[in-house]
C-alpha cells in the first residue's frame, strides 16, 4: 500500500491520525518507528493511502448469516444502541428486540444482529474553530420572537404506541440538520409521556487550546476533548424525565430540583458568546437572568408572557419547534465551548480535587487530591469519563480501589510513592474487576485510543 507523508497539526493524537488513514495506531507507530505515544507540532509522519483518508468511523462486520434478512455488527468502542440503530435505519426498540437485550448497556466486542443496510455516517471535520460570528441586531418585542420560531420546521406522524417528531433546523454556516425525535419513551425514569427523546448529531471536536481557554492544562484539555466526542452528542435532548429538559453532551438539566445545571450553561453562553447567544436563543424569546447557580432561563410564551424557572422548562418542553435553538446551538462552536467551560467547572475541577481513600500496608491513608497521584493524559481522560458518566463519588471510588490494589502489588508502603504509580496498571486493574459494562466500555476506549500513560 503506498504511503504518503502527513505533518503533525495542533491537537492531534496518534488515534486521531491513524483513524483519518485507516490505519491502527500499533501500524502507525511502527511504519514511523515511534517508541511513545508524544507528538510535537510538525513532526512529519509516515501514513498509508488507500484510495480514501476518510474511511467510516466504524467498521461495519460482514454478515455471518443472510437469514432472515439479519447480519452481524461488532460493537466498537463510542458505540451506543441509538447510534446503531440509526446507521441500520432501525429503531432501538427493534434492535433490542432482536438481540434480547433487557438494557442499553453495550460492552466492546459484543455482537449484534442488525438488520438492513449500512447507512455511512459521513464523519465530521475533526476541529472546529472559534469564530466570531457577524453581529446581527437584537430582537425587539413585538411578533419578532414568533417569526423567528418559524425557520424551525416540524412534521408529526403518528406510528404504532407513539408519535415521530422531524424537526428541520437550518445551521448558522448556512447547512441544515433533520432532528429524528419520539415521545412515549420507554423508560423507568419517564415522569412526562410527552416528553421526547433525541440523541443527536453533534459531534464536533473543539482544537485543544480552545478547550484549554476554559481554564485547564494542556493534558486536561486533551482528555475532555476526548470524552466530548465520546460520549453523548452536543445537541441531544430529553425531555421525559424529572429534569423537565436536559440538554447537551453530558445532559445537563433543567429543573430545579435536580441541580438545574442547564440553567447555568446558558448564562455561560450568554456571558462568553454573546452574540451566537443572541443569534440562537434571544432571538426566538428563550433568554437567561443572573448567573453561576442563581441563573434562571426565561421564555416568552405564545401571548408574549414571560415564564420563568421550571415553568420556562415545561414551555420550552411542550413546545417542539423551540427544541429546534439547542440543536442549532450544538453545532455551534462557540456555544459548544460553554458546554465544555461547564463540564469543567461540574465535573472536571471537582474530580481532579476530589479526596481519595486508599490502602497501603493495610492502612487507610487519604489523599488530599486525586491529581496528586493521576495526571497522564490517558488517565486523566477516564477519571473525567467516569465523573461524568458515575458521578465524582462513584468514580473516586473506583480509582481509589484500583490505586490501592496496584500499590500492594507493587510494594508501595508510603502514600509519598504513590506519585510514581504505573497508571496503565490502575486503568487496566479498573477494566478487569469492574462489572459495570459502563465503565468497562469507557475503560477499553482509552486502553485503545492511543492516549499517552506518560
Amino acid at each position: 500500500m503506498p504511503t504518503t507523508t502527513y505533518k503533525v497539526l495542533r491537537g492531534d493524537t496518534l488515534f486521531g491520525i491513524a483513524k483519518k488513514f485507516g490505519m491502527s495506531v500499533d501500524d502507525l507507530k511502527s511504519l514511523n518507528h515511534l517508541v511513545s505515544n508524544n507528538l510535537t507540532i510538525g513532526q512529519p509522519l509516515q501514513v498509508r493511502i488507500a484510495g480514501s483518508v476518510t474511511p467510516p468511523s466504524t467498521p461495519v462486520t460482514p454478515p455471518s448469516s443472510s437469514s432472515g434478512g439479519t447480519s452481524s455488527y461488532k460493537v466498537m468502542p463510542g458505540d451506543t444502541l441509538f447510534g446503531i440503530a440509526k446507521k441500520f435505519n432501525m429503531t432501538v426498540q427493534d434492535l433490542q428486540t432482536l438481540n434480547r437485550l433487557v438494557s442499553s448497556s453495550l460492552s466492546v466486542g459484543q455482537v449484534l444482529q442488525v438488520r438492513g443496510s449500512f447507512t455511512p455516517t459521513p464523519t465530521p471535520t475533526p476541529f472546529i474553530p472559534v469564530i466570531d460570528p457577524t453581529p446581527i441586531p437584537p430582537v425587539s418585542g413585538g411578533d419578532d420572537y414568533r417569526a423567528a420560531r418559524r425557520q424551525f420546521y416540524l412534521e408529526v406522524r403518528q406510528e404504532v404506541g407513539f408519535q415521530r417528531f422531524f424537526l428541520t433546523v437550518p445551521l448558522l454556516n448556512g447547512g441544515q440538520v433533520i432532528a429524528n425525535m419520539r415521545d412515549n419513551v420507554a423508560s423507568s425514569f419517564r415522569v412526562y409521556p410527552q416528553g421526547l427523546m433525541y440523541g443527536g448529531q453533534s459531534h464536533i471536536a473543539l482544537d485543544v487550546n480552545t478547550i484549554q481557554s476554559v481554564g485547564l492544562s494542556f493534558k486536561q484539555a486533551q482528555a475532555l476533548q476526548y470524552v466530548s466526542t465520546h460520549e453523548g452528542a452536543f445537541d441531544a435532548i430529553n425531555s421525559y424525565d424529572q429534569a423537565i429538559f436536559s440538554y447537551g453532551f453530558i445532559q445537563f438539566t433543567g429543573a430545579s430540583a435536580v441541580g438545574g445545571s442547564l440553567n447555568q450553561v446558558l448564562a455561560s453562553m450568554k456571558a462568553n458568546a454573546a452574540q451566537s447567544f443572541q443569534r440562537v436563543f434571544q432571538r426566538v424569546g428563550i433568554d437567561v437572568e443572573g448567573s453561576g447557580k442563581m441563573a434562571t432561563v426565561t421564555v416568552l410564551d405564545d401571548f408574549g408572557n414571560r415564564q420563568r424557572g421550571d415553568q420556562a422548562w415545561l414551555y420550552i418542553q411542550t413546545h417542539p419547534q423551540l427544541y429546534g435553538a439547542f440543536v442549532q446551538a450544538g453545532f455551534d462552536a462557540n456555544l459548544v465551548r460553554e458546554q465544555l467551560r461547564m463540564a469543567s467547572a461540574l465535573y472536571v475541577q471537582p474530580a481532579l480535587n476530589f479526596k481519595l481513600d486508599v490502602t497501603l500496608g493495610g492502612i487507610r491513608i487519604q489523599i488530599p487530591r486525586l491529581s496528586d497521584v493521576i495526571n497522564s493524559e490517558a488517565a486523566l481522560t477516564l477519571v473525567i469519563a467516569l465523573a461524568v458518566n458515575q458521578g465524582v463519588g462513584g468514580m473516586s471510588r473506583t480509582f481509589a480501589a484500583a490505586i490501592s490494589a496496584v500499590a500492594t502489588q507493587s510494594g508501595m508502603t508510603a502514600s509519598s510513592n504513590l506519585a510514581g504509580i504505573n497508571e496503565r496498571q490502575v486503568v487496566e486493574n479498573i477494566a478487569m474487576t469492574s462489572t459495570d459494562a459502563r465503565v468497562i466500555n469507557r475503560v477499553n476506549g482509552v486502553l485503545q485510543s492511543g492516549l499517552s500513560f506518560a
